[in-house]
């Protein structure tokens, strides 16, 4: 990409957007605008960070995975980016290049965790995926922004509501305490990211127990023991949350969503679809 740049969006003094619109209420902050200045350094915040690329956007996320290895990932304009809190990125993208970001502030995402009766929880980060809700959210509370240029605090508070609901919904993991049986932080969330990053291949349970240096039996009773499913179902539950993505914005034919997700065949897929969701896949499509 012409005139690439790493940026920092939500920088405090919002120096990196060349045309900056920003709108805050005591748990969230809605930044918007082009990239205009440049900064090199890595950087980490102590909310989480939701990145909504504008039109004709093209950006590219760097972030390190609990190994401490770096990875990269393209963004497009249908794409969203779901940074946890305390995770090092950078974000690439060309000068100019039009950006939404909201930040969240991780006690609001504790709270609507405890009052939902979820002991504990933590993000897993998602890089250049499809979200429906959260991309037609962000962009909805982009364009009031930029029409009224500034928001009321109630209608930020709402919003700020949703889109936690919608992270705990498909895009945290429950941890419970090690004493109770459950695998260690670390293993878990190493685990889960193993998944995210490789659940379009062929993947099973067992994979990820050698990823984190366990035997297949013992990791199976103990990731259970932290989320509440085995990891075969969580490995399923992904798959499926992708393919509604997929399916909802994508425009992918059918067999080819079924091969970004792991299936090698439409019809297991569409048996495996229909078995979750209720519905086919070209039902669910037709009706979203």
């Amino acid at each position: 990409m012409s005139e690439e740049i790493v940026c920092d969006p939500a920088a405090e003094d919002g120096a990196e957007f060349a045309d900056l619109l920003q709108a805050r209420c005591p748990e969230m902050q809605v930044l918007t605008g082009a990239v205009g200045s440049t900064s090199s350094r890595e950087r980490n915040h102590s909310e989480i960070q939701i990145v909504i690329p504008g039109e004709r956007a093209v950006a590219e996320i760097v972030y390190r995975t609990p190994e401490g290895s770096v990875r990269r990932q393209a963004m497009s304009e249908r794409q969203i980016s779901i940074i946890p809190a305390g995770q090092p990125h950078q974000l690439l993208c060309a000068r100019g290049t039009d950006l939404t970001v909201v930040r969240i502030a991780s006690d609001l995402l504790k709270r609507i965790a405890r009052e939902s009766g979820m002991r504990a929880v933590e993000v897993v980060g998602q890089y250049g995926t499809f979200d429906p809700v959260i991309w037609h959210l962000g962009r909805a509370v982009r364009a009031e922004l930029r029409r009224h240029r500034q928001l009321d605090g109630t209608y930020l508070q709402s919003v700020a509501v949703v889109l936690t609901r919608q992270l705990l919904s498909t895009y945290v993991t429950a941890v419970l305490p090690f004493e109770s049986g459950g695998l260690p932080r670390f293993k878990l969330r190493r685990a889960i990211e193993y998944i995210h990053e490789h659940m379009a291949g062929d993947i099973s349970f067992r994979d990820v127990a050698a990823h984190v240096r366990m035997s297949a039996y013992h990791f199976a009773r103990m990731f259970r023991q932290s989320t509440g499913v085995s990891p075969h179902n969580y490995i399923v539950r992904c798959r499926m949350e992708r393919a509604k993505a997929l399916l909802a914005e994508a425009r992918l034919p059918i067999s080819d969503v079924a091969f970004e997700v792991g299936y090698k065949s439409q019809s297991h897929f569409t048996t495996c679809f229909g078995r979750v969701m209720g519905v086919t896949p070209g039902a669910f499509r037709a009706g979203g």
